[in-house]
């Protein structure tokens, strides 16, 4: 029935009507056919019973006083019954004593030796055309006593005949039923068919139009009357929800917008305050420290003592120091206030790591840079900020690097993003490893505390990469002793990129 699975509603509602009214229809016109032909034929038997008893009954005196004209004369009387073809009466003994051949067959004269003989001969030659018969034999008796039987054959072309009449009234009335009940079904089947339609016409409309404003209007109180009211107010509580998360969503970004001014005004208070810090350090502290530097380079002039002299030492060393701090102070603050009032531009960053990679190994000729960089990877970004931030990622990776190891530097597509790694062997990270991004922080062995570094070299890295949209983890090598630097960056995302991810 896969036919009938996809058909339309509609025409799918007729089609299952229709098929279950015509095998209504058959099994009805089958019972009655089959009804009026046991009928029928039982009253042809007690027709033909009832002429055998009336014939036998007037042939009583024709077997007693043996005078077989008389007899056939009874017999005569059945050529009124057209399906009467043979009728004879026997002695007691079984020996023919008068019979009767109907008018078509009057020219045959089958043999006859009794009833059971005659009836074969009567079925070959007598009705040839129709080899199925009605047959009756009946006791003639008088007073009690059996004195002969009669033998009547009938025809069933007449029997035939009205049951194919009958049977072609009944399949013209069939015919009529099928017809009014096309009608019928045709005009009952949007009953059930329009309120499915509906359903699917709004689904479509929903999935088109993403409303979910829309809703079924109906006065019915059946099933299907009860599936719509669900279906609305299924569509209710959707609607309801979505005005709940858009109201939600307003709100969220409301507080996103409140939070991100928050956190601009407080970055802007913090670099007010590193500005006005650095300025006073710089004014301040400066002029102290010229002052002290004068006074010592007097003291040391002045005096003889050259046992003094490793003291003059460390104060100058001490007052550069200083200098160095306050230098850097001042950058700190400079840098953080302008690096995100940078402008970006789309810049292929292979071009630009592959040309500096180049100036790195004209430079620190000691040392060995491998190089693994994906072709044309482009970003937005401001290439002398990215530059400056290779360059601290490159020097934090020779200063802790082990002797005759390679700085590996990769450059690697992920999706929407890109990879810059710098990866060298030696010592690993140290616990509180999350702080080495922080400012003014060094975490550095006993090796390297020497170093004039104030911590400012990864901080900057942090703060270039997150100007760009990105962010840089560090992690321990797994095989092998070692760090390896990850700064994540956005890839540039052209409007032509971006309408065919769209399609």
């Amino acid at each position: 029935m896969t036919w009938l699975q996809n058909l339309p509603i509609k025409l799918k509602l007729i089609a299952m009507m229709m098929i279950t009214s015509c095998i209504a229809m058959l099994l009805m016109a089958l019972a009655i056919a089959i009804n009026e032909a046991v009928t029928e034929h039982v009253s042809l038997k007690k027709e033909l019973e009832s002429l055998a008893q009336v014939i036998g009954s007037r042939s009583t005196g024709s077997l007693t006083f043996n005078d077989s004209s008389t007899a056939t004369e009874n017999l005569g009387a059945l050529q009124v019954k057209d399906n009467i073809v043979y009728a004879a009466i026997f002695q007691q003994d079984g020996t023919l004593f008068a019979e009767y051949k109907s008018v078509l067959q009057s020219g045959n004269s089958p043999s006859i030796n009794g009833p059971s003989g005659l009836i074969d001969n009567v079925q070959k030659i007598i009705i040839p055309k129709f080899s199925d018969t009605l047959e009756i034999t009946k006791d003639i008796r008088l007073e009690g006593e059996r004195i002969g039987e009669i033998l009547i054959i009938s025809s069933m072309e007449t029997f035939y005949t009205n049951l194919l009449n009958y049977l072609c009234w009944v399949a013209l009335i069939g015919i009529a039923c099928f017809g009014v009940s096309l009608v019928v079904a045709t005009r009952l089947h949007h009953l059930i068919s329009n309120p499915v339609l509906d359903l699917h016409q709004v689904t479509n409309s929903i999935s088109e139009k993403n409303d979910y404003s829309i809703r079924i209007n109906h006065d019915r109180d059946d099933e299907l009357g009860k599936l719509i009211t669900s279906f609305n107010h299924m569509l209710e509580q959707i609607q309801v929800r979505d005005q709940e998360l858009a109201q939600y969503s307003n709100q969220l970004e409301t507080q996103v917008a409140d939070r991100t001014h928050e956190l601009f005004e407080s970055r802007q208070r913090r670099i007010q305050w590193l500005e006005n810090m650095a300025r006073f350090l710089k004014h301040e502290l400066k002029n102290t420290t010229v002052g002290i530097k004068t006074s010592l380079e007097l003291m040391q002039r002045r005096t003889q003592n050259n046992t003094l002299d490793v003291y003059f030492e460390r104060a100058d060393r001490s007052l550069k120091y200083m200098n160095v701090l306050l230098e850097n102070v001042s950058n700190a603050s400079s840098l953080e206030a302008s690096v995100y009032k940078e402008s970006l531009s789309p810049m292929n960053l292979s071009k630009m790591i592959i040309s500096q990679l180049e100036e790195y190994r004209s430079v620190y000729t000691d040392s060995t840079i491998v190089d693994h960089v994906d072709e044309n990877v482009h970003i937005s970004g401001n290439p002398d900020r990215l530059k400056q931030m290779l360059e601290k990622l490159i020097s934090n990776a020779l200063e802790h690097c082990r002797k005759e190891t390679a700085i590996q530097v990769s450059v690697l597509k992920k999706q929407s993003q890109v990879e810059i790694r710098v990866e060298n062997e030696g010592i690993k990270l140290p616990e509180n490893k999350e702080r080495i991004f922080d400012l003014f922080v060094s975490l550095r062995d006993e090796e390297h505390q020497k170093s004039d570094s104030l911590g400012l070299g990864l901080y900057l890295v942090k703060l270039i990469a997150e100007s760009h949209g990105g962010w840089v983890r560090a992690e321990d090598l797994k095989a092998k002793n070692g760090v390896i630097f990850t700064v994540t960056l956005p890839l540039f995302q052209s409007p032509t990129t971006i309408s065919e991810r769209v399609v």
